[in-house]
C-alpha cells in the first residue's frame, strides 16, 4: 500500500449506497449536495458551504466571485500549478511570495518582505491566496490585519488541510478571510473521487458561487425561461460524488487518528537519522496530517533516494515546484520572490501517507531509508 505517496480509502463504501440514486430524477446539485455541504459546513463552523467538481473550480469560482476587473494576487512560490494557471487564463497577475523553511508556508516575515517590494515597485495587489500546507494551519490573524490595511481580500487554500485546526483557527472558518477553497481528490483527507468546496461568511459572496456553478444562469419565466447573469462554466458536483463525500465525513476522525498514528511511528522509526534530515513540524494532533514531508540536508542525495525508494515500490513525490520555475508564468510574474522557495523545493521529499498504510509499511520505508543513510 506503499507505491503511491497517497491513497484514497474507500473501504466502507459498498454499492447498497448506491441503489436509492436509481429513483432520483435529480442526479448532479441536489439534494445529497445539499446535504453534504452542510456537514462541511459543521465541520469548518462557517456559514456557507458550496460544493464544486473539484479543488480548481473551487478556486477559480471564489476568484470569479470577487467580480475584479483586474488581479494583482500574492501566492506563495510553493505551490500546485492551479491557482496561477487561473490567473494566467483570466489574464491576471502573479506577486511571488516566499516560504518559511520550517513550515513550506508564508510567514509574517515573508509577507511583509514581499508587500515593501511591492510599494517600491508601485505594484498595488489586491488579493493574498495563501495555502494551508501539508496538512498544517497557516495562522492568518496578523497578516490579515494588514491585508485589511492594504485592501487586500483573502481566499485560504485549504485543499491540504481539510479537517485541521489549533487553537486560533479551523481551516475553513474563513475566520480571517473571504472564503477558503478546498480539494477532495483521491489523495487528499477525504476524497468524493473528485470534487471540491468552498465555505464563506459572507451572504452576498454566497449567493454569486451559487449562480457561478451553474453557468449563471438565473431561471426567470416559461417564455424567457433563463438570464444570463454573467459569463461563468458549469461547476456542478454530481450526486454520486456527494454520496462519496458523506460516507468519506463518517470516518474523518479515523482518518485523522491513523494518519496521525503514522506520522508518530515515522517519526519514532526515523529519529536516527536526524543528521541527514529534517521532518516537518508534525506535533499538534489536531491537525490533520495530508503529507508527511522530509527536509533533506544534502539535496543532492535526493534524487538516488527517490530512484532506490521506486525500485523497492515505494512511492515518493516533490510538494512542490516553485511556481517561478515554470517558464509559461513568464508574462505574469511581476515580483519572485524565491530564495527559500528555491532552498525547500530542493531538499523537500514527500514519504507515503495515507490511511490504507500498515504499521509494517511505515517499518520497510523508514527501513530503506536508514540504509540509504547508512552507506
Amino acid at each position: 500500500m506503499i507505491e503511491n505517496y497517497g491513497q484514497q480509502d474507500l473501504s466502507k463504501l459498498t454499492l447498497k449506497k448506491f441503489n436509492f440514486l436509481k429513483k432520483k430524477l435529480i442526479v448532479t446539485n441536489g439534494e445529497l449536495c445539499k446535504k453534504f455541504e452542510k456537514k462541511i459546513s459543521q465541520i469548518t463552523r462557517s456559514k456557507y458551504s458550496i460544493v464544486c467538481n473539484n479543488g480548481t473550480s473551487a478556486l477559480l469560482m471564489a476568484i470569479l466571485s470577487l467580480n475584479k476587473d483586474k488581479i494583482i494576487a500574492i501566492i506563495p512560490n510553493i505551490n500546485f500549478v492551479a491557482a496561477a494557471s487561473i490567473m494566467a487564463l483570466l489574464k491576471n497577475n502573479i506577486i511571488l511570495c516566499d516560504v518559511n523553511l520550517k513550515t513550506g508556508m508564508v510567514d509574517l516575515e515573508s509577507f511583509e518582505k514581499c508587500l515593501k517590494s511591492c510599494k517600491k515597485k508601485g505594484l498595488r495587489p489586491n488579493l493574498f491566496i495563501p495555502i494551508h500546507y501539508a496538512g498544517n494551519v497557516l495562522e492568518l490573524n496578523k497578516i490579515q490585519k494588514i491585508c485589511k490595511r492594504n485592501k487586500i481580500d483573502i481566499i485560504e487554500d485549504g485543499c491540504h488541510s481539510f479537517g485541521s485546526s489549533i487553537k486560533t483557527t479551523i481551516v475553513g472558518s474563513c475566520k480571517y478571510s473571504l472564503m477558503t477553497t478546498f480539494s477532495f481528490h483521491p489523495v487528499k483527507n477525504i476524497t468524493t473521487l473528485e470534487g471540491g468546496a468552498i465555505t464563506t461568511n459572507n451572504k452576498k459572496i454566497y449567493q454569486r458561487l451559487l449562480n457561478l456553478r451553474s453557468h449563471s444562469l438565473k431561471t426567470t419565466s416559461i417564455g424567457d425561461p433563463y438570464k444570463l447573469l454573467m459569463p461563468s462554466l458549469n461547476f456542478r458536483m454530481s450526486e454520486v460524488n456527494a454520496l462519496i463525500g458523506i460516507d468519506q465525513i463518517r470516518f474523518l476522525n479515523y482518518f485523522r487518528k491513523k494518519r496521525n498514528y503514522l506520522v508518530k511511528k515515522y517519526i519514532e522509526k526515523l529519529s536516527k537519522l536526524k543528521k541527514n534530515f529534517e521532518i516537518l513540524n508534525f506535533r499538534n494532533s489536531k491537525i490533520f496530517w495530508h503529507l508527511f514531508v522530509i527536509n533533506l540536508k544534502n539535496y543532492k542525495t535526493k534524487k538516488k533516494l527517490m530512484v532506490l525508494l521506486k525500485k523497492n515500490k515505494i512511492g515518493t513525490q516533490v510538494h512542490y515546484k516553485p511556481l517561478f520555475l515554470h517558464k509559461v508564468y513568464k508574462k505574469n510574474i511581476l515580483l519572485n520572490h524565491s530564495t527559500k522557495s528555491l532552498i525547500f523545493y530542493n531538499s523537500q521529499l514527500s514519504l507515503p501517507l495515507h490511511p490504507k498504510m500498515s504499521l509494517n509499511d511505515v517499518n520497510k520505508v523508514s527501513k530503506k531509508l536508514i540504509e540509504f543513510f547508512s552507506k
